[in-house]
């Protein structure tokens, strides 16, 4: 089969990681290849001094522009600075040379508004680029692109809008969900049309907002590069059938360069940061995660200010609560966090209606365990914890009550994977996990689904539609409660610059191989005990409530 031919516009062959890495990743594909590189030749010279520059710049859009662009360009080189020494983001300030791929080059001159924002073709370079055979086009390189050229090809141009279409608007990607305190940034991947930001949709997704703006620029381009590659692959696939998605029509303002003002609060605000977490460091112990318990018979509707709490173990702390009922007593087995170590490690607490104490260690390893799902089958206890620090799913199954326990398999190899859960439903297990699939890694944002008629397969099909859900408010997994074989995900929910803020729960409606579809029942928010600032496990068995909570105290260990 003939691959389908796709071109990539760009300003030169320098170019940024984000176009680097797309091309990288298009070689692995059977539908298409990067067969152009179409570049944008400006009308003057790019060669020109800073002054003359500055001088056009004024010119064009005025004074105050100026000095809010020149701000804002202060924040950049600033975090930039401090940013290049961490090796974890340094590759994202590189220059790329396409010049590696041996790509055919076309060169176009774009007519550029006046006031460079703007970009519309001749009919001389129209015919150049028509001429190509192109399957589809790719904006990669500046300006806003009008006209003629965004109907040439078949499947028209491809773009980023680098936030979500419906509040956000303009730019810069990335800096006013901060400014605004979103806990969540988007992305979407479009066809582009005639107005500004508001294409049709092929792609969307959320990630959990950073706080420090260079941050959040990197993670918007790095998570959201790895979807263009899967968008192109569908498109150009012969089965293909485009599916815009159901997005309501934009509604928010275009937004366009801080002020000064608003730039001297962003600066302000992250200088507060800083000095918060430095404080918290010294004074507090952060993440002071806690486990509470309820004996009830309605776990959707219950008043959880009258749950116990299991006391927090001298410099350890408990989260993650998951129960198993054994003869007349609940066994709750809990991520026991080591704060000397920096490891968790799987513990177990014996509670029935007077008491509760702790039994022991359950499981630990030489890598981090948190989040003990626990599942039967064939009368055997099995727990598949958070494993992702040995970049694994890990199964472990029970020898003895409740102590101990062996390694029984790997189902998933080399994933970066967080709080899985695993059940059997239709005559197949399903595994749902939350995976990263990006260099800078994110747990929260990405729900994917596999499933297998073993659970001791070698071979777990990934869905259809992996991931099923992008978006940080709803995918990452919070505890799993089977009732009259209904089967309810608990996922948390992140605040902005707040991990576990509050959770969910949602009843999942329709799974198999084509589709995935829930319904959200409930919340539960911070609220039910005093002082406290996040919940993120939920569970349920056999009349006993558990779910934990976060609470900061004075650091007393220092």
């Amino acid at each position: 089969m003939e691959k389908a031919r796709v071109g990539i516009i760009v300003d030169s062959l320098n170019s940024s990681k984000q176009i680097f890495d797309f091309i990288e990743a298009s070689k692995n594909s059977n539908n298409y290849e990067i067969s152009h590189l179409i570049i944008q030749k400006k009308n003057k010279q790019e060669n020109i001094n800073l002054l003359k520059k500055s001088l056009e710049y004024i010119k064009k859009r005025g004074l105050k522009k100026f000095i809010s662009a020149v701000g804002f360009k202060v924040i950049i080189n600033l975090e930039k600075i401090i940013l290049k020494r961490n090796d974890k983001f340094s590759n994202f300030f590189k220059v790329y040379s396409l010049e590696k791929f041996n790509l055919k080059e076309i060169e176009v001159q774009p007519n550029i508004s006046e006031n460079g924002i703007f970009y519309s073709y001749n009919q001389t370079d129209l015919q150049k680029i028509r001429s190509l055979n192109l399957n589809l086009l790719i904006r990669g390189g500046s300006g806003i692109l009008k006209g003629e050229i965004l109907n040439l090809c078949k499947n028209g141009i491809i773009s980023f809008h680098h936030g979500d279409n419906n509040f956000y608007r303009g730019g810069p990607p990335g800096f006013w969900e901060i400014i605004n305190k979103d806990a969540r940034t988007g992305f979407i991947i479009q066809r582009l049309g005639n107005e500004l930001d508001n294409g049709k949709v092929l792609f969307k997704g959320y990630f959990t907002t950073h706080w420090i703006y260079t941050i959040n620029l990197i993670n918007l381009f790095e998570k959201s590069n790895i979807f263009l590659h899967f968008v192109i692959e569908n498109l150009t696939s012969n089965t293909s059938v485009i599916n815009f998605k159901n997005v309501k029509q934009s509604v928010g303002p275009i937004y366009s360069l801080p002020s000064i003002y608003v730039s001297i609060l962003y600066i302000l605000y992250t200088l507060k940061n800083i000095i918060i977490k430095i404080f918290n460091e010294i004074f507090y112990n952060n993440y002071q995660w806690n486990v509470a318990y309820k004996f009830t018979s309605d776990w959707k509707n219950t008043n959880l200010s009258e749950a116990k709490t299991i006391p927090n173990p001298p410099n350890r702390y408990l989260a993650d609560p998951f129960v198993v009922k054994k003869d007349n007593n609940h066994f709750c087995f809990v991520e026991d966090f080591d704060k000397k170590k920096k490891k968790g490690f799987i513990s177990v607490y014996e509670i029935n209606e007077v008491s509760c104490k702790e039994i022991g260690v359950a499981l630990e390893e030489s890598f981090h365990l948190s989040y003990p799902f626990l599942f039967s089958h064939n009368n055997e206890l099995y727990m598949c914890p958070d494993t992702h620090e040995a970049n694994e799913i890990r199964l472990y199954k029970c020898i003895e009550f409740p102590l101990k326990w062996k390694f029984a398999k790997t189902l998933i190899k080399n994933v970066s994977a967080v709080d899985t859960n695993i059940f059997y439903k239709d005559k197949k297990w399903w595994l749902l996990t939350n995976l990263s699939n990006s260099k800078l890694e994110d747990h929260d944002s990405q729900l994917h689904i596999f499933s297998s008629e073993n659970i001791f397969s070698d071979k777990w099909e990934a869905h259809k539609k992996n991931p099923v859900i992008f978006d940080p408010f709803f995918a990452r997994n919070a505890g799993l409660i089977i009732e009259d074989n209904n089967f309810y995900r608990v996922y948390q929910r992140p605040g902005f610059n707040k991990y576990g803020e509050s959770l969910g729960v949602a009843k999942i409606e329709e799974l198999n191989g084509d589709n995935f579809k829930e319904n959200s029942k409930f919340k539960v928010s911070p609220n039910f005990f005093k002082d406290i600032e996040g919940t993120h496990t939920y569970n349920f068995s056999n009349g006993l409530l558990v779910l934990d909570f976060l609470k900061t105290s004075k650091n007393k260990t220092k």
